[in-house]
């Protein structure tokens, strides 16, 4: 029952009110729909991943160059989104936890350029969604990473599948 969240707890952390990205009275946002729709392109966002069963799988920083006028938290759920493994640590994960065990259970893989991504891709398109707390601030940068990081050592009481302290 580590991953389940349940609705109305407090979600401070560090004077910040986490609630949007936890309670889930809050519909999380399909990987397959476009981020554009949602997410800025500017400050830094705190995002949480959420499998179809509502584990938290995931959390996750974006837009943290060190100039405000550079952050862009968009460019990384684009990448996400994309399920190309290529300097995307999420999908490596979804790649290596989901994708790969369903090809082994299945008994056969024909290798071809792209085809992983591609499988990558689907799963988190049909499978995965997330929620996120954006801040604009001279200092979101470091907001965003100090708070992901307590996260992921359980500091409000749970953590993560796949990037916490409990990593598989």
């Amino acid at each position: 029952m580590k991953n389940m969240v349940l609705k109305n707890s407090n979600y401070i952390l560090d004077g910040y009110d986490l609630f949007e990205l936890f309670d889930n009275s809050i519909k999380p946002i399909s990987f397959a729909e476009d981020p554009r729709k949602y997410i800025s392109n500017d400050g830094s966002i705190i995002y949480s991943v959420w499998d179809k069963e509502d584990k938290f799988i995931y959390i996750g920083v974006s837009g943290l160059q060190k100039s405000i006028e550079k952050r862009s938290p968009l460019s990384r759920m684009i990448s996400h989104s994309s399920g190309i493994r290529s300097g995307d640590q999420f999908c490596i994960y979804i790649h290596d936890f989901y994708v790969i065990p369903k090809l082994i259970q299945k008994g056969k893989y024909s290798a071809s350029k792209g085809f992983l991504d591609k499988l990558t891709k689907k799963y988190i398109h049909e499978n995965l969604s997330y929620r996120f707390v954006s801040f604009n601030s001279q200092d979101s940068n470091e907001v965003v990473r100090k708070l992901e990081n307590k996260i992921k050592i359980g500091r409000l009481g749970f953590s993560p599948l796949l990037n916490g302290s409990d990593t598989p």
